[in-house]
């Protein structure tokens, strides 16, 4: 099995798709609040030491680190 790349693995400045998600109902529903589906493109902003700042579409939303380590990128 193939393992896929997180979020929080994205540089800042780089792009990736959405792939899935590997999360929990509660964290599922707060990802599809942010607009992080899988088929949508994200653009990297900040991904410093604290949350990580993302693109998603014509909107920023912040991102926490353990909420990034559950979104699967390609």
């Amino acid at each position: 099995m193939e393992t896929s790349k997180t979020l929080n693995s994205v540089e800042a400045g780089g792009s990736a798709l959405v792939v899935g998600i590997r999360a929990g109902s509660k964290a599922q529903s707060r990802l599809e609040s942010l607009g992080l589906v899988p088929g949508t493109m994200v653009e990297v902003l900040n991904n410093g030491g604290g949350p990580m700042l993302v693109c998603v579409g014509e909107g920023r939303v912040v991102v926490e680190r353990g909420i990034a380590e559950k979104v699967l990128v390609a």
